[in-house]
């Protein structure tokens, strides 16, 4: 073993030693795995694998007791199991015999199976005879099988399609994806064919040469004549058309294929991270199912959950849009008002929800350094959306009821933009400048009363994917995030921009605001501003309510531990609050949300948890925060409610390592007493306004109203 294996190996047994017999073995155990999943110890010069061979190398796992009784241990096992020689087989065959249950949860987190070739996988599939193995092996040969179908019809499709340029691959995916908003369409216009698009298009990106980038107006024109001319103009241009019908053929196959793959991908993740999933091999019976309906309902009242708070932020958008005296003014053209002025209450509604809730600013700083109005940035996505709707959707759908049939729908579509001198093709392309120049009427205000240049620039520029640069990076680093169609979409090849009408008609601008911001540019030097912001608006609310708040208070360490800055503590009438706050993105797949839960909000937990014991300590000891916060009790333990504030709503109410979740749009929502705001804005008056705190506002009552989910009660 290398010095650094062995150093890391040591921290952890010593994690696990030092903290028996204060703990339980298992509590032991999971104090270790922690450091561990936390990447620790530190060091510029430790690698993962490092780590993984340390931890792997551990005793504590020959301990069958405590193994059995960790919460962690499969979860670490799973990140050692991405490395295949970060673990012995002498170690995985122990614990398949004595621990068998958390090393199969482990095989399932890693999808260890999807690597087939994998010398620990053929070493276990060797060695491990019994029935239940056995079992556990065939049904995860079951799953794969049942992928390869799809992936070879996706390779020959491919391969069919290899010939096409980027801009070629553009112009037939948007005359299929216009069949979304044809009355026979099966899918929502925004629902899941857009994760198929997205994938194909990174796919195709991974593979592009850098001359598919070189554009030029001969290029396109060219281009545009030979793949989208003839499929919707063929009776003045058909020489080509066979070609393009066989070039639909194969896209339309890939999409079917990919799609396929994508729904079976979720019946994986569904083995992989769903705990209420089991496994069978029966004739005529499913191979996976489900122990308990519990997740399913989990994740469909999250989805309500989402809604309602739609409605609450709508709600308040349009009550301050009346305040501003918006409400009586003509938003652009009379004949576009209405339209517009609902674009304007959305943009607002967005921008209260990201400065309350997300910390975000007046203004949005990007990364070459310039920065633009929030609500500019804001207002321009929704204004868009309006746009597209309006001249490429609602147009199409009339002609596709004249024609009942796609092509020809697109192609009266296009011509009559054309004998308007406007560009109303599948998908829509300009320079920069031209860009620039019709964004700029949207960035009016009183400092520019005939808009900026400079702000639409800006604008252009957040909102836009430089495929070149991604296509590099997912060449270079194909891990990393890439942005999906709607969170950036403009679309930069060469000095084109391009957009696609059935995206930017239909996206939700919102959360493409949210996770533009916070999981494509996750690293932005806003970001540390921001998470302070987030921490101070709920200082405020919790303040405007009578708390007394303690932001950024820092325990002194003691030689156990350092347990670091602790976001808030708060104090009412002998209710103490001990609050980690944490901010992200918002997810979309139970693949994500399990991946949040096992980092982000495991390891706010565990924070948590080391908080409370040095905070408990300070309220006996430290007179200045115990008169800061005004409180006089002498049993803190007693009083103390400690919780994790999430800016995601995916896991409010639940608990994760004994502490309990809390949205932090449902905290707005009750410190504000509006839970009527929760309602769609023509309910609002059914039920009169009520209140959660009938007898009048209390800290207990407050605690209570958390901690028992009264604000969802009867609505969700």
């Amino acid at each position: 073993m290398t010095v650094k294996k062995e150093r890391c190996r040591q921290h952890y047994q010593s994690i696990y030693e030092r903290s028996q017999p204060e703990l339980s073995k298992g509590r032991a155990l999971d104090e270790s795995l922690h450091h561990y999943l936390d990447q620790r110890p530190a060091g510029k010069n430790l690698l993962a694998i490092d780590r993984a061979q340390g931890l792997a190398s551990s005793s504590f796992w020959l301990d069958m007791d405590a193994v059995s009784r960790s919460e962690l241990a499969s979860l670490a096992l799973s990140r050692v199991l991405h490395f295949d020689d970060a673990a012995s087989v002498e170690l995985l065959l122990h614990l398949a015999s004595h621990n068998p249950e958390t090393l199969r949860w482990a095989i399932r987190y890693a999808k260890l199976f999807e690597r087939p070739e994998s010398p620990l996988w053929l070493a276990m599939r060797a060695t491990l005879t019994g029935d239940e193995w056995q079992e556990f092996f065939n049904v995860c040969d079951r799953l794969l099988y049942q992928l390869k179908p799809f992936d070879e019809l996706i390779t020959h499709a491919e391969k069919r399609l290899e010939h096409l340029t980027l801009l070629e691959l553009f112009s037939y995916l948007s005359v299929l994806a216009y069949q979304a908003f044809s009355e026979d369409g099966l899918d929502a216009p925004s629902g899941q064919k857009w994760r198929v698009y997205n994938r194909i298009i990174l796919s195709k990106l991974r593979v592009c040469p850098a001359q598919d980038f070189r554009l030029s107006d001969s290029i396109l024109g060219q281009s545009l004549k030979r793949h989208l001319s003839p499929i919707l103009f063929p009776e003045f241009d058909n020489s080509d058309l066979a070609a393009c019908r066989e070039n639909l053929e194969w896209l339309a196959v890939l999409i079917a294929a990919t799609q396929e793959r994508i729904d079976y991908e979720g019946s994986i993740d569904w083995f992989c991270f769903d705990p209420e999933c089991r496994y069978q091999l029966k004739p005529g019976e499913p191979v996976i199912y489900n122990h308990s309906t519990a997740g399913v309902e989990r994740w469909q009242r999250t989805g309500r959950k989402s809604d309602l708070l739609w409605h609450y932020w709508m709600n308040r958008a349009v009550q301050t849009f009346i305040d501003s005296g918006m409400a009586e003014q003509t938003i652009g053209s009379a004949e576009n008002h209405e339209l517009n002025q609902l674009a304007y209450i959305k943009a607002v509604r967005s921008k209260l929800q990201l400065q309350q809730i997300y910390g975000v600013g007046d203004k949005v700083l990007l990364n070459d350094g310039s920065d633009v109005q929030l609500h500019h940035v804001l207002l321009a996505s929704e204004l868009t959306s309006v746009f597209f709707e309006k001249e490429f959707i609602q147009p199409f759908q009339i002609h596709f009821h004249e024609l009942g049939v796609l092509a020809p729908a697109l192609g009266r579509l296009a011509l009559n933009g054309m004998l308007t001198g406007e560009n109303r093709f599948p998908m829509t392309w300009s320079e920069e400048q031209e860009k620039i120049r019709r964004i700029t009427g949207w960035t009016v205000c009183g400092e520019h009363p005939k808009g900026s240049a400079d702000s639409a620039k800006a604008i252009l520029r957040f909102w836009t994917s430089d495929l070149h640069a991604l296509s590099e990076q997912l060449k270079q680093q194909p891990r990393t995030p890439a942005p999906r169609l709607y969170e950036q979409p403009f679309y930069r090849i060469g000095h084109y921009s391009f957009q696609f009408p059935w995206v930017g008609a239909q996206q939700n601008n919102h959360t493409a605001a949210i996770n533009n911001l916070r999981r494509v540019n996750a690293r932005r030097a806003d970001m540390q501003a921001e998470t302070q912001r987030v921490e101070l608006a709920l200082a405020v609310s919790l303040r405007q309510r009578g708390f007394a708040v303690e932001v950024g208070y820092r325990p002194l360490a003691t030689e156990k531990d350092d347990a670091g800055e602790v976001d808030l503590i708060c104090h009412l009438d002998g209710v103490l609050l001990l609050l980690e706050v944490k901010s992200g993105y918002i997810r979309s797949t139970t693949h994500e949300v399990w991946l949040h839960r096992t980092n982000t909000l495991r390891k706010a937990s565990w924070q948590l948890r080391r908080k409370q014991v040095a905070v408990l300590s300070a309220l006996m000891t430290d007179q200045v925060l115990r008169a800061r916060l005004d409180y006089h009790g002498q049993q803190p333990e007693t009083d103390l409610r400690a919780w994790v504030v999430d800016t995601s709503i995916e896991l409010d109410g639940q608990s994760v390592d004994g502490f309990r979740v809390v949205s932090r749009e449902a905290l707005e929502v009750i410190l504000r007493d509006e839970k009527h705001l929760l309602r769609p804005l023509d309910q609002l008056e059914e039920d009169g306004r009520g209140s959660l705190f009938a007898g009048g506002f209390t800290a207990e009552r407050f605690v209570e109203a958390v901690e028992s989910d009264v604000l969802w009660r009867g609505i969700c």
